[in-house]
């Protein structure tokens, strides 16, 4: 079969949306001819990973973080008619890009999956507006009559409650991450945090860890924490840390490879991720578990489901104090942390078979 998938970004550019599509695309390349378009912060190129092509396009702007190209359209028109694609597979919940694929769909008669990747559009700013003017109009006309998956039962509800069923098919951890040996021991005073530093993702509340580090740092002076991910406001968060005399307890990495996310999450005794909206699924805790590495999450979204309170980590409350103490209490009590780790490992296999 030829499938045309179609995605705002894709792997190794973005987020849990996009690993989520490559790992699709990389399991449905196996038996069939798999393209994919989306766009591209940087220049606009054709490139393959692995069996997968995959074209880039360059965006005209990027309003909140939602890529607008006015080409999209005729481009999918033209590409389903020449290549004769079977099937078309939008990821959402960004705009534009999964709708122009259903429109286009439906104009040529074809089969369309839309994979619903968010509980909540707002997220606290400027744009919610646009976001609640879209799921009236826009994202009903393209969720409308069509197949949808949804990444977990969390936002299986969350559509639910919209009008619309959808299949839960929960994000693929890579076989990297899996075959991975875990480190259980030997690992120094070490924190993790993954996730995208843009305006857009606040919600990830950096901003409260690095606070909530202040009173851990009083206890464990030699506490370290990295930081793994990129965006507009890094170095806002990097000043914050200087602000807050952390300078020498925060590391920043940037963007990093499969490779060195996996030393990571091996070398830290603890991932954290604070998240004040709602986390759809969450992929980097399902990965910190597969390695062994406990988290300390807040109470939203799919997290409770993840993750068992004192089992494989640890569910807190949005404040700085109580996130100390979790942290705290996870680098200071090594048996419970191994202990958590052996568990989380195996739990995950509930989400992967």
């Amino acid at each position: 079969m030829r499938i045309l998938m179609v995605s705002p970004y894709f792997y190794p550019e973005g987020g849990g949306l996009e690993r989520y599509a490559y790992e699709m695309a990389k399991e449905l390349s196996k038996e069939n001819e798999v393209v994919v378009i989306c766009s591209t912060k940087r220049e606009s190129r054709d490139e393959k990973i692995g069996k997968i092509k995959i074209l880039r396009k360059k965006p005209n702007f990027i309003l909140s973080n939602t890529p607008i190209r006015f080409l999209l359209p005729f481009e999918l028109l033209a590409m389903m008619k020449r290549k004769n694609f079977e099937l078309i597979i939008a990821h959402t919940p960004v705009p534009f890009f999964a709708d122009v694929a259903s429109l286009v769909a439906r104009l040529l008669k074809k089969p369309v999956i839309i994979v619903y990747h968010t509980g909540e559009l707002k997220k606290g700013s400027w744009v919610d507006l646009l976001a609640e003017l879209y799921e009236r109009t826009i994202e009903r006309i393209t969720l409308k009559n069509t197949k949808i998956i949804s990444v977990s039962r969390y936002v299986q509800r969350i559509l639910w409650k919209k009008g619309f069923y959808s299949k839960v098919k929960y994000p693929k951890v890579g076989e990297d991450f899996l075959l991975a040996e875990p480190d259980f021991k030997g690992k120094g005073n070490v924190i993790l945090f993954v996730g995208q530093l843009g305006k857009f993702h606040r919600w990830k509340n950096l901003e409260l860890l690095l606070k909530a580090l202040v009173l851990v740092k009083r206890e464990i002076p030699d506490v370290k924490l990295m930081v793994i991910g990129s965006g507009d406001l890094e170095d806002y968060y990097k000043r914050l840390a200087k602000d807050l005399n952390l300078e020498k307890n925060v590391e920043f990495l940037g963007h990093v490879g499969k490779k060195e996310l996996i030393d990571a999450y091996k070398k830290a005794k603890i991932l954290v991720l604070p998240s004040s909206k709602s986390e759809a699924f969450g992929m980097v805790v399902l990965e910190a578990l597969a390695l062994g590495t406990p988290v300390v999450v807040s109470k939203v979204g799919e997290f409770p489901a993840i993750v068992e309170e004192g089992k494989s980590g640890s569910l807190v409350n949005l404040n700085e104090k109580d996130l100390a103490e979790k942290i705290l209490f996870l680098l200071r009590d090594e048996k419970t942390r191994r202990k958590m780790g052996i568990i989380g490992r195996k739990t995950i296999k509930r989400f992967i078979s």
